[in-house]
C-alpha cells in the first residue's frame, strides 16, 4: 500500500506543477467519475489474479456490454432487460474464455487477446460503427449522485474493495483462491478444484465486466464505439503497480489497486490539462503497462527460493 500511495503522491505533485486547474472540484470529478467502470473491473480482477487468472478481453467486453444494453433498450424500452442481455453476453464470452483456457490449455493471455478482437469486433458489427443512444434520466441521474466531487458509486466501490481483501485474506475461499495462484498443482493435490474455480474466475470477471458497460452507458446515456478501449491497460497497469503478479497472487489488495488506478487516471488528465495530443496517453500507459511487467519479473526472480548448494570439501 505504500508503494501505491507513493506513486499517488507523486502524480498529484506532478499535477499540481503542470496544471493549474488540476485541484479544481470540477477536473476532481471528471477523473473520478472516469474511473467508475475501471474501478468496478478492477475489483474482481485482482480476484481473478490472486487465483492465477489474467483476461486481457475485459476492456472490449465492458464495450460489448455497454452496446448490447444499449441495443436491447432501444428495442424493448426496458432496462432490466438490457442489463440482462448484458450479462448473458458477458457469462458467454466467460465461459468461452474459461473452456480455452482451462479444458484446452491455451494460455490465458492469448486466448484472451483473441476475444479482445473479436468482441471489439462484435461491437462495431451490433452497432453499426455508430454510438447507440440508451437515455434513461433516472438512471441518468441516479449514477452521477455524488458526494463532493465523489461519485457514490466510487464510494461504494472502495467499500467493496476493503470487503474484497478481507475475503481474499481472511476466509476459507481467499485462501483456496491464493492457493491456485500461488501453484495449481499443489492446490489439486490439497482436494482443491482449481480448474473449476479458475472457470468460475473467467466468467465472473466477464460478467462484472459486461454490466459495467451496462453500467457506464446508464450513466452517459449512449455507447459510443470506443467504449472501454484501454480499460485493459489500466487496470492490469494499476494491479501490477500495486503489487500482483501475473503469475497469480503477489503482494497488492484491491484498495492499494484502486489507488494505482486513479493515479493512472489522473496522469491521462494531466495530458488533458496540458493539450497535448491524446495519442502520447496511449504510448505513456503502455510503457507504464511494460514497466510494471518488467517489475513484475523482477519481484519473480527476487523472490524466488534460492537452492542450495551441495556442500563441498
Amino acid at each position: 500500500m505504500a508503494t501505491s500511495l507513493a506513486f499517488l503522491a507523486i502524480v498529484i505533485v506532478c499535477g499540481i506543477v503542470f496544471a493549474p486547474s488540476f485541484l479544481s472540484v470540477a477536473n476532481l470529478a471528471s477523473v473520478s467519475s472516469g474511473i467508475m467502470a475501471p474501478a468496478i473491473i478492477l475489483l474482481v480482477a485482482c480476484l481473478a489474479m490472486t487465483g492465477g487468472v489474467a483476461d486481457l478481453s475485459l476492456g472490449s467486453v465492458l464495450g460489448l456490454g455497454g452496446v448490447v444494453y444499449a441495443t436491447v433498450l432501444q428495442l424493448s424500452e426496458s432496462p432490466l432487460a438490457g442489463v440482462a442481455a448484458a450479462a448473458a453476453a458477458g457469462v458467454a464470452v466467460g465461459l468461452f474464455n474459461s473452456v480455452l483456457s482451462v479444458r484446452f490449455h491455451i494460455w490465458p493471455l492469448i486466448a484472451t487477446l483473441g476475444m479482445l478482437v473479436a468482441a471489439r469486433g462484435l461491437v462495431s458489427v451490433i452497432s453499426g460503427g455508430s454510438s447507440v443512444a440508451a437515455y434513461t434520466p433516472e438512471l441518468s441521474a441516479a449514477l452521477k449522485t455524488a458526494i463532493g466531487p465523489v461519485p457514490v458509486v466510487l464510494v461504494g466501490v472502495v467499500v467493496l474493495a476493503v470487503l474484497v481483501g478481507w475475503i481474499i485474506r481472511y476466509t476459507r475461499w481467499g485462501n483456496h483462491l491464493r492457493a491456485v495462484g500461488g501453484d495449481d498443482v499443489a492446490a489439486r493435490r490439497a482436494g482443491i478444484p482449481a480448474n473449476r474455480m479458475r472457470m468460475w474466475l473467467f466468467v465472473v470477471v466477464a460478467l462484472v465486466a459486461a454490466l459495467a458497460g451496462s453500467l457506464q452507458v446508464m450513466r452517459t446515456g449512449a455507447s459510443a464505439v470506443n467504449l472501454g478501449e484501454g480499460v485493459e491497460l489500466l487496470v492490469y497497469g494499476a494491479l501490477l503497480i500495486s503489487g500482483y503478479r501475473l503469475a497469480g497472487g503477489g503482494r497488492g489488495s484491491a484498495l492499494s489497486g484502486l489507488v494505482c488506478l486513479f493515479a493512472l487516471e489522473l496522469i491521462r488528465n494531466i495530458f488533458r490539462l496540458r493539450g497535448l495530443p491524446l495519442p502520447l496517453t496511449d504510448v505513456l500507459l503502455g510503457l507504464t503497462l511494460i514497466g510494471a511487467v518488467s517489475l513484475d519479473l523482477v519481484r519473480g526472480r527476487v523472490r524466488r527460493p534460492l537452492i542450495a548448494q551441495p556442500a563441498t570439501g
